[in-house]
């Protein structure tokens, strides 16, 4: 994305963004581990095998790191090439972006990372937020730029694009994440999954 390619501009272009990454890779690892609380900056650096003073150059504070993180995940949804997915005729952009979506929404380190937010939010108030708006909410904003574009679309049934963009996606999470969440269920299954991409895709795609 664009933001990367600034930031990796800025760091010293391919060597800068390849440190951000192991950054990156390493701070995925101790949250996972220690929680947002038990995370901290020198036990990121460590495993990320990079100083403190290369840390800090890219991330300020934990929550960067942590929003860090989020945002790497999110961009394997809204990268470089969505818009060639979105050039498609309606039924595959939607069944391809939201194949995109539950490949990572339902992949195990989202999971933990969500459990993570939902049970340190009450002690750092500006967690949840962070992570809705680094995550979810542009997940949301890109799918609703898409149906604006094509509100004129007979194809598709769209009133409120950012209404639709959020059904389409709670749609696709349902009670499988839920059940994800609490530990009731170790995957989605293939059926099951293909099961509500095509739901999501009915709810907005006119048939015939």
């Amino acid at each position: 994305m664009a933001v990367a390619a600034r930031r990796a501009g800025r760091n010293g272009g391919k060597r800068g963004e390849a440190k951000r990454q192991a950054i990156l890779r390493g701070a995925k690892a101790v949250f996972l581990n220690k929680g947002f609380a038990g995370a901290n900056m020198d036990g990121v650096a460590a495993k990320a095998r990079v100083s403190k003073m290369t840390l800090y150059r890219h991330f300020n504070n934990k929550e960067q790191l942590f929003a860090g993180v989020v945002q790497a995940l999110c961009e394997q949804i809204v990268d470089a090439d969505l818009e060639q997915v979105f050039d498609q005729e309606p039924g595959r952009a939607l069944r391809a972006f939201a194949e995109r979506m539950i490949a990572i929404v339902f992949a195990r380190e989202t999971v933990e990372l969500h459990r993570i937010v939902i049970a340190e939010c009450r002690r750092f108030p500006k967690l949840g937020r962070l992570f809705y708006d680094t995550g979810p909410e542009n997940c949301v904003a890109a799918l609703a730029s898409y149906f604006e574009r094509h509100r004129g679309d007979r194809r598709l049934m769209i009133r409120e694009p950012r209404r639709s963009a959020e059904e389409f996606l709670e749609l696709l999470r349902g009670y499988a994440h839920l059940r994800l969440l609490l530990g009731l269920d170790k995957k989605a299954s293939a059926r099951d999954v293909k099961a509500r991409v095509e739901a999501a895709v009915r709810h907005v795609l006119r048939s015939g």
